[in-house]
């Protein structure tokens, strides 16, 4: 059974995504971001010069779903070694000064990534909690982008990390949300009718054109997509309000006519004549 909204990423190879943290501080922050990328599909997770790393605190963040993130994820010393295999490599920043060339946000920028990514190894570089990306990082960046938010806000790295990669997940994917099983013609039937017996009963239908008015309730109706259950909900509240006005409901439908059918016995008797 399906308990949460499934997408499946068929425009973007996401193997060949990854996040570059560099010099984190914060074990958690690293766990978080270990996370995020379970989440919306990044198997890789690089670490450049990284604080001491405490175990605990990174699997504590990670959750089980990040866990096996963490236990894959590579470390180098100094960036151009990090960055040496990739293709393509996108910064990030909340500082726009005006050697920083930022030009797109990430929602922007996604479909790019996703298109690049299927032939192409892409990398997204994180600065760290205090600082960011300095200039001289910034510059080994084929592109900067840039989260937009309110002048007071302050993003933790592992939230700018959930943001990109959501965007990127998005553009990526085509969702997967079940639709549910609608009511059938029958039970609307008879919904309408009682819905019909119920104006009726507190004089709401016109009398000049009932048919062609009551068609503008059916058509208002039909489009909310109505299942079963919420049809039942509908017709307990009109008989409900039908009771309270001490109205009774008596509905009458044609009778089922049996199932009409050319090669019956009696018309294939007449074609062998």
């Amino acid at each position: 059974m399906q308990v949460r909204p499934v997408a499946e990423p068929v425009k973007a190879n996401l193997s060949n995504i990854a996040v570059v943290l560099v010099n984190p501080i914060y074990s958690e922050n690293i766990g978080s971001t270990a996370r995020a990328c379970a989440n919306f599909g990044i198997s890789d997770l690089i670490l450049v010069n990284p604080e001491p790393l405490e175990e605990e605190k990174m699997k504590a963040m990670a959750t089980k779903s990040g866990i096996p993130i963490l236990e894959k994820m590579k470390i180098f010393n100094d960036l151009p070694t990090a960055l040496k295999n990739f293709n393509y490599v996108i910064g990030t920043t909340a500082r726009l000064g005006k050697h920083r060339l930022v030009y797109h946000t990430p929602k922007e920028i996604a479909p790019y990534i996703c298109e690049l990514s299927i032939n192409n190894k892409i990398a997204l570089l994180f600065g760290n909690e205090r600082f960011g990306l300095s200039n001289e990082e910034l510059s080994y960046c084929d592109d900067v982008i840039t989260i937009p938010t309110t002048e007071k806000a302050s993003l933790n790295v592992s939230q700018a990390v959930v943001i990109i990669l959501y965007e990127i997940f998005q553009a990526a994917s085509i969702p997967k949300i079940p639709k549910p099983q609608l009511a059938t013609f029958e039970e609307l039937n008879i919904m309408y009718a009682i819905i019909e017996k119920t104006l009726e009963s507190i004089d709401y239908i016109p009398h000049n054109n009932k048919i062609l008015w009551f068609t503008n309730i059916k058509r208002f109706l039909s489009r909310l997509e109505l299942t079963s259950r919420e049809v039942k909900i509908i017709q307990g509240f009109c008989r409900k309000l039908l009771w309270a006005l001490g109205k009774k409901l008596n509905l009458s439908f044609p009778k089922e006519q049996p199932l009409q059918n050319d090669r019956s016995e009696e018309t294939y008797q007449k074609d062998k004549v």
